[in-house]
């Protein structure tokens, strides 16, 4: 490979299954196509299949680990690649996955490149000895994690990963190219019935439960809205019985899983996303996505939002877990409509900056740092 030319790059990815949920699935296949785009030459292969709404059993996992380390192998014996990137998360499945799965691949000399879709605190502070060994073969094998956060940074140092091995990265945005050209009305200019969004997986730690409590007090502080739950899971019975005990049927939808173009759709004429998550995200696709759409934001302060948002100029904080305070927050964004067009005019510009091509462009410079690294 010439030295001198970012895109003189073979990639192997390894993509999530075209059918999965979750950010990665689609965040990655606009980001493989730009790389492709800049002159990279790029071969997919799944490699996260991802679950659905139930999990899957654990020998279809193992079976699944050893067909793909199988099959990346054959393709690493046809043909040479500079990089092999792979998306992840840094918990002990995929911690078994990878490190399992890498050492049946026999990558020879191409470079690992890890990007990593959240990772868990806990299992890089563990003193397990299998959780130890499983993470100092990553740590010795991979050449490369790419990381979202500061805080994660930290993390994999306390750890004792190597500073030049971990890279902040971004997920490429695809939204701007769905949405129309001009909103029904701007969000700044409505004084009532407002769009309120919450869209994740239904699971305890994205606080579903807790945005349909805050509902229930914006409602009975006399604003006009619809709240739009988008998605599905393990919570939606729990919330569907929460949203019936509070009475809040009239303001409150389920809309059920909804495909990404579908989502484009609600966030073009939405006026405001809640996002009380306490998980341990990553770079939350939906909540770069709302900004880039040019969306108001309620969250909390998780990984990502704290490095690149700041209220208020992005978005108001809530504490996770408080109802309370997530509804006194959204009062307090539908009461002030300067407020709302300072954070869409803001969230919008960020959002540009998320591009496929301009991640793309940052991707291959990190490639460029791990291939040159010898």
């Amino acid at each position: 490979m010439s030295s001198s030319h970012l895109s003189d790059l073979k990639v192997l990815v390894g993509m999530p299954a075209p059918d999965s949920w979750g950010g990665p699935a689609v965040s990655e296949p606009p980001f493989v196509a730009a790389l492709r785009n800049l002159g990279a030459t790029v071969t997919e292969e799944v490699y996260v299949y991802g679950d659905k709404e139930h999990p899957t059993p654990i020998f279809e996992r193992v079976r699944r680990v050893l067909a793909t380390a199988f099959r990346f192998r054959r393709i690493l014996r046809r043909q040479s690649f500079d990089i092999i990137h792979l998306n992840t998360a840094f918990d002990l499945k995929t911690l078994l996955r990878d490190a399992s799965a890498i050492w049946l691949m026999r990558p020879k000399s191409a470079k690992i490149f890890l990007k990593i879709h959240g990772s868990e605190a806990s299992v890089l502070a563990s003193k397990n000895p299998l959780i130890v060994f499983l993470r100092n073969y990553l740590k010795n094998r991979v050449d490369g994690f790419g990381i979202h956060t500061r805080e994660e940074k930290q993390n994999f140092l306390d750890a004792g990963f190597a500073g030049e091995k971990l890279f902040f990265d971004k997920n490429a945005t695809t939204v701007l190219e769905r949405l129309p050209e001009r909103r029904e009305t701007p969000t700044w200019a409505k004084t009532t019935d407002f769009r309120l969004l919450f869209i994740s997986r239904f699971i305890p730690a994205k606080g579903l439960l807790e945005t349909i409590r805050a509902a229930a007090l914006v409602r009975d502080r006399g604003f006009s809205f619809t709240l739009n739950c988008l998605g599905d899971g393990e919570m939606r019975t729990a919330a569907e019985n929460l949203v019936d005990e509070l009475n809040v049927r009239d303001c409150v939808n389920f809309t059920g899983y909804v495909s990404e173009a579908e989502v484009a759709g609600f966030l073009s004429n939405g006026d405001l996303l809640i996002f009380p998550t306490f998980h341990a995200e990553g770079f939350p696709n939906i909540l770069f996505n709302a900004m880039a759409a040019g969306l108001p934001v309620v969250t909390t302060k998780i990984r990502a939002a704290v490095d690149y948002l700041s209220e208020p100029a992005n978005c108001l904080w809530t504490l996770p877990k408080n109802p309370e305070m997530l509804a006194e927050k959204i009062c307090e964004i539908l009461s002030d409509a300067d407020l709302r067009r300072t954070m869409s005019d803001n969230n919008r510009q960020f959002g540009v900056t998320l591009s496929p091509e301009n991640i793309a462009r940052e991707f291959l410079a990190i490639y460029q740092k791990i291939v040159r690294a010898d």
